[in-house]
């Protein structure tokens, strides 16, 4: 298990059941992440990519896990990250990173932990990817599971 004092690592409980918990992160991240997501993930190996226009960035992650129900793993294999007033590395940091979903059932709910595993204190990208999951997963994903309205980042249009 990874220490959660050196990586982001949060959980959640929501009322949906394990399955659409688990779906929702292997081929719906465009309605609680970003709107503007690419691909899903079915097996080890799929990729799925998470745009932030006009141009915040994108994300490309492979499935490294894939144990239906219950973990999905994802490295991240293409990163930008563009953040004004920011040193240049910000862009590549999350390159390498892997995120790891754990799904469990606790009672009638569903327990969720989402570890990203090198998104660390000392990265430039800190402060503002912090900020960013605790919005997206713990309450845009959040809300989504539980029959709520979540809120994805949307392209200006």
């Amino acid at each position: 298990m990874v220490e959660s004092a050196r990586y982001y690592q949060e959980s959640i409980q929501v009322s949906a059941s394990r399955e659409a918990s688990f779906q929702a992160i292997a081929t719906g991240m465009d309605r609680w992440w970003t709107q503007t997501t690419e691909g899903g993930l079915g097996k080890v190996g799929d990729r799925v990519t998470a745009r932030f226009p006009p141009d915040y960035g994108h994300w490309t992650f492979e499935a490294t896990v894939f144990d239906e129900v219950s973990r999905i793993e994802m490295v991240c294999v293409d990163a930008h990250h563009k953040v004004d007033g920011q040193p240049k590395e910000i862009d590549k940091e999350w390159l390498g990173t892997k995120i790891i979903w754990h799904f469990e059932s606790i009672g009638d709910k569903t327990g969720i932990t989402m570890t990203h595993d090198g998104l660390t204190p000392t990265l430039n990208c800190w402060d503002i990817c912090l900020d960013g999951w605790n919005h997206f997963f713990r309450s845009s994903l959040k809300a989504y599971l539980d029959g709520e309205e979540p809120s994805p980042h949307r392209s200006a249009a």
